[in-house]
């Protein structure tokens, strides 16, 4: 991204997730697929009055699907996947949880009760920090005390000064999610993030993630989506290209190279069939074909 876009002004990616978010939860309206009852709290208002309408969220969705297939249904399993990590390390009441790049993720929210004593650190850059606060203020959401709002510019500052300065431990276990945030950085960025995990985390820390993988043009058409997806991105949200892609299967040789070890890993078609099932087991849909799910940690998980 832009460093002088970063700075001026809010994510434009982390409102479109928030819209998917907003959208899947009056569609589905459960806990599994569309569970995220605050998203829409962060849309402009008329969008917020729009999509209440099921006319206007087919029309919605039937446009995204044109210039982006497959992405509605992504950031649905997406934010299936994370939850589902999420969930497990409070229920095991893991000491600390770091996201790396917020945006406007809302599950230090909406799983208030699991959190008995895990402190939750929020880092992003401050434009989109600042505003996700008015949001919450505005929809009358409390910020938990456990809760810290980190500010910080990936391609930029340290992670580990930031974090220290907040407050962060690096000798208690830790949950770092990364989630809708590689591809938008720099690779170097992406480096230092991951080792930063390896040097300075618990041993038994985790990571979870989610990638693209590299994609030849020859080959660009066996992928659902991705030939439109790249064209929208490139034509319209040129300050939040692809930068950064893992080579199909390299994804455990990539982590160990450095220094770290692949937990979980899910590919499209593992994502679809564990995130993307309805409560009769059918498939609701298809993600776009590069993305990928990975969960690593610096050391052994028993």
């Amino acid at each position: 991204m832009s460093k002088n876009n970063l700075e001026r002004k809010p994510s434009k990616t982390a409102m479109f997730a928030a819209l998917h978010r907003a959208i899947a939860n009056k569609e589905f309206k459960n806990e599994y697929l569309g569970p995220d009852y605050l998203a829409e709290n962060f849309l402009p208002s008329i969008s917020k009055f729009l999509i209440k309408f099921k006319s206007v969220r087919l029309k919605v969705k039937k446009r995204l699907n044109r210039y982006l297939p497959g992405l509605h249904e992504y950031v649905t399993a997406r934010t299936v996947f994370f939850d589902r990590i999420f969930t497990d390390a409070l229920k095991h009441e893991i000491p600390q949880i770091v996201f790396l790049g917020a945006g406007y993720d809302t599950r230090a929210y909406r799983f208030d009760t699991l959190n008995k004593e895990t402190k939750i650190f929020e880092l992003d850059i401050i434009t989109t920090q600042n505003r996700k606060k008015k949001c919450l203020s505005r929809a009358r959401v409390d910020i938990p005390d456990y809760v810290t709002f980190v500010p910080v510019d990936f391609n930029r500052e340290s992670l580990k000064e930031v974090l220290e300065k907040a407050g962060y431990d690096d000798h208690k276990k830790t949950l770092f999610l990364l989630e809708g945030v590689s591809y938008y950085l720099e690779p170097e960025s992406v480096e230092t993030t991951l080792e930063f995990v390896k040097s300075f985390s618990h041993e038994k820390s985790l990571i979870a993630f989610d990638y693209t993988i590299s994609i030849s043009e020859e080959n660009i058409s066996n992928y659902y989506g991705v030939k439109e997806f790249l064209e929208t991105m490139k034509n319209h949200h040129p300050d939040e290209l692809n930068r950064f892609a893992i080579d199909e299967g390299k994804i455990g040789s990539f982590l160990e190279n450095r220094g770290l070890k692949l937990v979980t890993y899910l590919d499209e078609k593992e994502i679809e069939n564990t995130c993307l099932l309805n409560e009769e087991r059918s498939l609701i849909g298809q993600i776009t074909g590069h993305f990928r799910f990975a969960l690593a940690s610096p050391g052994t998980i028993s």
